[in-house]
C-alpha cells in the first residue's frame, strides 16, 4: 500500500506545484533534505523539482561522495572548502554543509535572481558564517559578458557566445550583462579565499566549463576533483570545439568517472572524447567526476 500512496502524494504535489506556477510570481519556500529553500514560483523545471520531490540531485551527491573517498581523493570528510560553481539558489553548497561533507564552501552565481535567492536560502539556513557567495561568472578572464536568461529554467542561464538560433531558440531570450572572473585571479585577490583548502569543485554553467577550467590551471595544479555536468550540445554553442574542449581537459586531468553508475568505472581522460558521439542530442547529458592521479615521488 506505501507505493500507490507515495504515487498519489506526488500527484497531489505535481497539482499545487501547477497551481502555484500559474499564480503571481512569488518566492516559494519549502523544507527539503537539502535544507530550506526558497525558489522562484515562475521557475517552472527547478521549481517543479524541488517542490514536487523535496530534494534536489541527493543521489548523486552520495554517490559522488563515496567514490571520492572510496577511491582516496577525500580523506577528511567533514573538513575543507567545496567550491559551488553555477550555485543558482544554492541546492548543493547547503546541502554539503547541512550534512557535514565539508567545512566551508564558496558559491558564484551572475543570475541576479538565482543569487538573491542564493543569498536568502543560505541564511535561512544558518550558513552565512560558512559560505562565501559571489555575484560572478567564472571564466577564462576577467571581463562583462552577455547572459541569455531562460525563461522557465534557471538553471539553464548560459553566458552567451553564439547569437544564432539554436535548438531551445536561444536567440530569443533575454539577455543581460554579468561581470566574469577567473578563479586563479579571484583567489589571489580575496583574502578570504585559501586555495590550500579547496576540497571539491562543484561545476554546473551550461557549457561554459571550458572557460571556466581555462581560468583555473593554477588552482587545479592541486589535483583537486571536480564534479561536472558534461553537455556536448552546450559545450560546442559555447564557442568551444570539442578537439579544444579534450585537449583543456586532458591537460589537466588524467581521468574521469562517468555517473550516475552502480559500478563507476576509472577511465582514462583520453576517453572522453566518446562522448560527444555518445551524448549527441541536443537534450543529451550526464555528469563526469574529472580526477588526477597524485604523482608518488620515488623513494632515494
Amino acid at each position: 500500500m506505501k507505493a500507490p500512496k507515495a504515487t498519489a502524494k506526488k500527484l497531489w504535489k505535481t497539482l499545487l506545484w501547477g497551481l502555484i506556477h500559474l499564480g503571481p510570481r512569488r518566492d516559494v519556500t519549502v523544507d527539503t533534505v537539502n535544507g530550506r529553500l526558497s525558489f522562484d514560483s515562475k521557475d517552472w523545471l527547478i521549481g517543479k523539482y524541488i517542490y514536487v520531490r523535496r530534494s534536489y540531485e541527493c543521489d548523486l551527491i552520495r554517490e559522488v561522495l563515496d567514490l571520492l573517498r572510496l577511491e582516496g581523493y577525500s580523506n577528511t570528510p567533514g573538513n575543507g572548502t567545496v567550491l559551488d560553481v553555477g550555485a543558482n539558489i544554492g541546492m548543493i553548497c547547503i546541502a554539503l554543509l547541512k550534512h557535514r561533507h565539508f567545512e566551508r564552501a564558496v558559491a558564484f552565481e551572475p543570475a541576479p535572481n538565482s543569487y538573491r535567492l542564493l543569498v536568502k536560502n543560505i541564511e535561512q539556513n544558518g550558513l552565512s558564517h560558512r559560505i562565501l557567495h559571489f555575484p560572478y561568472a567564472l571564466s577564462s578572464c576577467e571581463a562583462e559578458m552577455e547572459l541569455e536568461l531562460s525563461r522557465d529554467n534557471s538553471g539553464d542561464h548560459r553566458i552567451r557566445q553564439m547569437t544564432g538560433g539554436g535548438f531551445f531558440r536561444e536567440n530569443r531570450r533575454r539577455t543581460i550583462r554579468v561581470k566574469a572572473k577567473s578563479l586563479d585571479r579571484l583567489l589571489v585577490e580575496h583574502p578570504g579565499l585559501r586555495a590550500e583548502q579547496v576540497a571539491l569543485i562543484w561545476l554546473d554553467i551550461q557549457g561554459h566549463e571550458g572557460r571556466f577550467l581555462e581560468g583555473a590551471r593554477d588552482l587545479l595544479s592541486r589535483g583537486i576533483p571536480i564534479v561536472s555536468e558534461f553537455w556536448p550540445y552546450a559545450i560546442l554553442r559555447s564557442g568551444m570545439s570539442r578537439p579544444e574542449f579534450c585537449r583543456i581537459v586532458s591537460g589537466l586531468f588524467t581521468h574521469y568517472y562517468l555517473l550516475p553508475n552502480d559500478r563507476p568505472e576509472r577511465l582514462p581522460i583520453s576517453r572522453i572524447d566518446s562522448l560527444f558521439d555518445e551524448y549527441s542530442r541536443p537534450r543529451e547529458m550526464c555528469t563526469v567526476l574529472l580526477v588526477r592521479e597524485r604523482q608518488v615521488s620515488p623513494r632515494l
